[in-house]
């Protein structure tokens, strides 16, 4: 089962698909890939909008898609890419951006040095809140912090995903390979955007993987994707 952890396909939500169209035309790409099942996780920031009203708009969204979907089309879970703020510290209403049916949100850090205020804060977040932090492409916030700092924050209780377009780059193939030798990568995800954008799939990543790092290395990237649903405890996972 192919699963894609990260994705804006939402119509006209972000800065993701623009309509309904081309939300059909993301997901017939997907099919063609094999992609089973989607996450669509359109971004939400905390300081633009209330967490009720992002979710009635994405709500909204997907109501719209869903009399165009075809049967050949991957699955659709909704939940949400969050970004990092002080201000999510305590927020107990971030479990409504969880994907759906888990507790897991998928966390967009912030593009800057990665401080000891925030990873404090996303310590707080892991231990004090009914939630558990899936980090959206670790491997970006290499091009900001440096890799210590990033292993403080891959250390706490938290889960890694990389976009599988890195692993298509030269730029960011030996980073995330890297990630991948210390434990920190534990799903993948498109992070597909726009139709008029290159993107690289879901099964073009596992067969990168299989031959860098032995062929079954992928069944644990998908036994992950399946635990994320299943909700199951950080434990579950291969590192």
């Amino acid at each position: 089962m192919i699963i894609d952890m990260h994705s804006h396909i939402l119509p006209g939500i972000d800065d993701g698909s623009r309509n309904v169209e081309e939300s059909v035309k993301l997901l017939d790409s997907f099919a063609e890939r094999g992609i089973d099942l989607v996450v669509a996780t359109p971004h939400f920031y905390c300081e633009e909008q209330s967490i009720n009203r992002f979710l009635e708009k994405r709500n909204k969204a997907y109501e719209e898609l869903k009399p165009h979907l075809k049967p050949e089309h991957p699955k659709i879970l909704l939940g949400a890419e969050v970004l990092y703020s002080p201000i999510l510290v305590g927020n107990d209403d971030i479990s409504k951006l969880a994907i759906e049916g888990t507790d897991f949100v998928l966390f967009e850090m912030p593009y800057q040095r990665l401080t000891e205020d925030i990873i404090e804060n996303v310590s707080k977040i892991v231990n004090f809140m009914d939630i558990k932090l899936l980090i959206a492409h670790i491997e970006r916030y290499l091009y900001f912090t440096s890799f210590s700092e990033l292993s403080e924050l891959m250390d706490l209780d938290v889960i890694g995903q990389i976009n599988v377009k890195s692993l298509m780059k030269s730029s960011s193939k030996r980073a995330c390979f890297k990630l991948i030798k210390n434990g920190y990568v534990h799903a993948l995800g498109t992070d597909y955007h726009r139709i008029d954008r290159p993107c690289s799939h879901v099964d073009e990543a596992y067969k990168i993987l299989d031959k860098k790092f032995g062929e079954g290395y992928t069944d644990h990237l998908m036994h992950n994707a399946l635990e994320i649903l299943k909700n199951e405890s950080l434990s579950y996972f291969y590192r």
